[in-house]
């Protein structure tokens, strides 16, 4: 199944420090950007975990021809800059890399809240064109501002969408998986007419004061301008944005049923070692606990991606235990059905260890 990945983009290929032959840059300095060519050479033989924040988790990532790779940058000279190195990189490992600009998102803290608003409608946008064609999205946040990244946090938690990025101490990738959350977009649906119209062009704040004084509840979601219009905060902005794409998905997918059978009685691997990487064992027997699990056998066809989905329609996923040279394939069979609800296990495969 294809996927397309929201990856945010900071500077820190340009800002690492290490041998790189333009280490040592500094925006602060004016130091003029390196040349296109100089970066795009050096990144084809760099190491990913250590070139930049964004190589570093999609590494991990496990890309895959069919994927769709979309580069958010700031709009800044560097962000752009890094943007489109790491688009030409990337441009021969998947099906397509897409850059998106984020408006005003830049170093001002004026247009820092109207940069996270577009950075909110820019990924939602994404998220909504790519479910009306049955594509998963992946939301890799690891590079860019701090801001960014707590907003598609936010965002990835209230739509279903799995989080990824890399822990700064522990360099692993964090997966924040999708996650069946029910939450209330009442509120939003309640106050939908002001929401609306304060969206919709610029108000002078004596206007909306007069909407706030028979809605006090809407006040923390508003901000005033120094234009005198008030518009809607960046966390105004998101609640609702992500509530009206959250009413237009339909219902949440649901976690499937359990077997409540021992795990045991779901072990159908052979006990015979044949080169098995270490600790095989305990990871066979950490999947059949798993209460959505009904079957696990060595299986061939299990190898390649850690967990990829066989057979969405009845449940069936791959997974690959061990490294290259020892890895050991499993079918997995599960009580999901559909794509939905197998992907949702999926991520709960990808967790395991």
């Amino acid at each position: 199944m294809p996927r397309q990945i929201l990856c945010t983009v900071g500077t820190s290929l340009l800002t690492n420090r290490d041998g790189r032959p333009w280490g040592g840059w500094n925006p602060r300095n004016r130091d003029p950007l390196p040349p296109d060519d100089e970066v795009d050479r050096w990144l084809q033989t760099a190491d990913a975990a250590a070139a930049s924040a964004e190589t570093n988790t999609l590494a991990r990532l496990e890309l895959a021809e069919t994927d769709i790779l979309v580069l958010l940058h700031s709009d800044t000279p560097e962000g752009r800059f890094c943007a489109e190195r790491l688009q030409s990189f990337y441009r021969a490992k998947v099906r397509v890399v897409a850059l998106e600009q984020i408006g005003r998102l830049g170093y001002g803290a004026a247009q820092f809240t109207s940069g996270l608003k577009a950075l909110v409608d820019a990924a939602i946008r994404r998220v909504h064109d790519a479910q009306e064609r049955g594509i998963q999205t992946v939301v890799c946040a690891t590079g860019g501002f701090k801001a960014e990244i707590a907003f598609l946090n936010l965002m990835g938690a209230l739509l279903g969408i799995e989080v990824v990025y890399i822990h700064e101490l522990h360099r692993e990738l964090v997966r924040l998986p999708r996650m069946p959350l029910t939450w209330n977009a009442d509120f939003v649906v309640q106050h939908s007419d002001f929401f609306q119209w304060i969206d919709d062009e610029p108000r002078k704040s004596a206007e909306v004061e007069s909407w706030l004084k028979g809605r006090p509840e809407l006040r923390p979601l508003v901000e005033d301008a120094e234009d005198g219009c008030t518009y809607l905060s960046a966390a105004g902005d998101l609640l609702y944005k992500v509530a009206r794409e959250r009413l237009s998905m339909g219902p949440r997918v649901l976690w499937p049923k359990a077997d409540t059978r021992l795990p045991r009685e779901k072990n159908h691997v052979s006990t015979v070692e044949h080169h098995r990487p270490a600790g095989w064992e305990q990871f066979v027997e950490r999947l059949c606990d798993i209460p959505y699990v009904t079957s696990v056998r060595y299986d061939p066809q299990g190898s390649g991606s850690r967990v990829k989905v066989i057979d969405a329609v009845n449940g069936i996923i791959g997974v690959c235990y061990g490294g290259p040279q020892n890895a050991l394939p499993l079918r997995v069979e599960t009580t999901a059905r559909g794509e939905e609800q197998t992907q949702l296990v999926a991520d709960c495969l990808r967790r395991l260890k």
